[in-house]
Parts: structure tokens; sequence; C-alpha cells
């Protein structure tokens, strides 16, 4: 128990420091007064707009989870998956190290999901996402030029991303072999706890079983490019109410960029990691200052409100025998 709660001071500690540090270097950057303004005169047809495509972004999210947990052998309906997304990923704006995903984790075990299948296609979406988000910085940097760090960063989280894919199709193609690694892997483990960490290994390959099949690996991709496709839909018709002309390949690169710095487990919401890394990176392809960095607020607002919003009135259809078992103690009757 010590152990665990040192562990779990560590990360805050590290999570607060991070955010500390780039939330510090993000106000070194910017006027906030010249933004507010900035951002004040945005129509109001942009945020309705905006709210149609995370909507969208969701639904997309919400058919490939549906896909990862029927290539495990667990058909799930996509109205309890939808609200289960909507609240883990409202509660990871919230917690740090991705609480959130725990939640949804829970979630699934109301419908008999064991904990490592489920935890597996968390994985494999991380892995999806970085996949497609890799991409979009490598094709956004080609668009309009860009070169150096940038473009090499992307290419080496594409290739990095497609090499976990390899990986990932051959472990669920192969899982008694993938079992077999695991169980070499932690033989000087006590005899219990190694049972125990090989019986969770096959569940979590089990969890990989989308990437068995053709059709399955073309849904969850396709899935993954439409979801995130509608995220650059957003970055892009936000930036043509500011006016920024920096072209469609700046806003693949901007997304790309944007929501892999989200995706930073030790920050709740991405403060201050979005905000610096998303900053520098609108700076770098000649984005105004004031207009840069009321951008970066209005995506950053945009990105966490609206879902963390919706994930708190979706918390009764996620959680269903939480509230029934709390009515029944309120109502003993």
């Amino acid at each position: 128990m010590g152990t665990s709660w040192r562990r779990t001071l560590v990360r805050l500690l590290i999570g607060t420091a991070a955010t500390v540090a780039f939330l510090v270097l993000f106000l070194r950057e910017v006027d906030l007064s010249q933004a507010w303004k900035t951002m004040s005169s945005l129509p109001a047809w942009t945020l309705l707009a905006s709210l149609g495509l995370i909507a969208a972004n969701v639904f997309f999210m919400t058919l490939r989870w549906k896909y990862l947990l029927a290539g495990a052998g667990f058909p799930v309906d996509r109205r309890k998956l939808f609200s289960t997304i909507a609240v883990g990923r409202g509660a990871n704006n919230i917690l740090p190290a991705r609480g959130g995903d725990l939640l949804r984790i829970e979630s699934l075990r109301e419908r008999q999901v064991p904990i490592f299948v489920s935890a597996g296609t968390l994985f494999a979406e991380r892995l999806l996402d970085g996949v497609v988000l890799s991409v979009w910085i490598v094709l956004g940097a080609l668009l309009i030029g860009e070169g150096g760090p940038v473009l090499l960063t992307g290419v080496a989280l594409s290739a990095a991303t497609a090499f976990g894919v390899f990986l990932v199709r051959f472990a669920a193609r192969h899982p008694e072999r993938a079992e077999r690694f695991i169980w070499r892997l932690t033989r000087f483990l006590p005899a219990r706890w190694h049972t125990r960490v090989t019986r969770a290994a096959a569940y979590f390959v089990d969890g990989l079983g989308a990437f068995k099949g053709r059709r399955r690996v073309f849904l969850i991709f396709a899935t993954s490019v439409s979801m995130w496709l509608a995220d650059v839909a957003m970055y892009y018709v936000v930036g043509r109410a500011y006016h920024i002309q920096i072209g469609i390949g700046g806003f693949f690169l901007l997304e790309g960029i944007g929501n892999l710095a989200l995706a930073v487990p030790a920050t709740a919401a991405g403060i201050g990691t979005f905000d610096y890394l998303t900053l520098i990176a609108a700076k770098g392809i000649d984005v105004p200052s004031d207009k840069a960095t009321a951008y970066v607020l209005t995506m950053h607002a945009l990105t966490v409100i609206p879902i963390t919003l919706l994930g708190a009135a979706l918390l009764r259809p996620a959680f269903p025998r939480l509230f029934r078992r709390h009515a029944t103690v309120e109502d003993p009757a």
C-alpha cells in the first residue's frame, strides 16, 4: 500500500511539474488580453460547426471501439460505447495519467468484458491514433514545404507506430506465440504472479483480436482516419474564422501536433503541453502571434470543454448499475 501511494504521489508530482513548466513557457510567449479581444470576435456559426464536428469525432471513435471489441469477441451496443467514451474522455480532461481510461474499463465490466481485454482495445486505440496523427504531421509538413525537425519527427513517429502495428497484428494472429513469449519473459516471478501475469497478457492479446482479419483492420483504420479528419475540419473552420492563411497542410500539421501533445499522460487536459507546443508550431509556420494565441486557446477550449460537459451528462448511461445501486441504498423500500 505504501509503495502504491508513493508511486501515485510521484506521478502526480511529475504531472504537476510538467503542467507548470509548459504553462510558464506558454505564458511567456503570449499577450492574453490581445488574445481575448481576438477570440471575442469569433462568429457563432464557427462554434456550432465545431460542435457538430466534435460529435462526428466521438461517433467515429465509438464505431472504432465497437469494431475493436467485436474483434475480441465482445459485441457491445453503440449507445453504451458512446456514453462510455464521452465519460472517459471528459474524465481524462480532469484526471492526470489518463484516469478516464480506467473509467472506460470499469464501465465495460458491467457488460462482462474482462479488464485486460478492454485494456488491449484501449492500447490499440492509442496505437491507431499515433499512426494517423504522425501521418498528419508528415502530410502537413510536405504540403506546406516544411522540412527539418518537424518532418523528421513525423517520419520517426510514423515508422515507430507502423512497427507497432506490425507487432500487434503478429500477436493477434499468433496469440499462442505471444503468450509463450510473455511466459518466458516473466518466468523469474513467483509462481502465483507468473500465472496471473500470463493470464492477463492472454486477455490483453485477445483485446487486439480486431487486427486478425483484413476487413476489421480496414474498418478500424477507416474509422480512425474519419475520426481525425473531423478534427482537422474543426481546426480548418476555426482557422478560417480567424483569417489564418496557412493552407490545408498547416491545419493537418497543427492538429497532429496538438493531439499528440494532448496524449501526454502526465498532464490533465493537456494544460501547458497542448498550448505551448501548438503555439510554437503555429508560429513556426508563420501564423501571426496574436492570431496564433487566440487560435490555440480556442482549439484547446473546444477540445476540452464540450466533451467534458457531454461526459458529465452521460455519466448515468455509462454506469447504470452504479446509479441503480445508489438509488437502492437511498430507498431500501
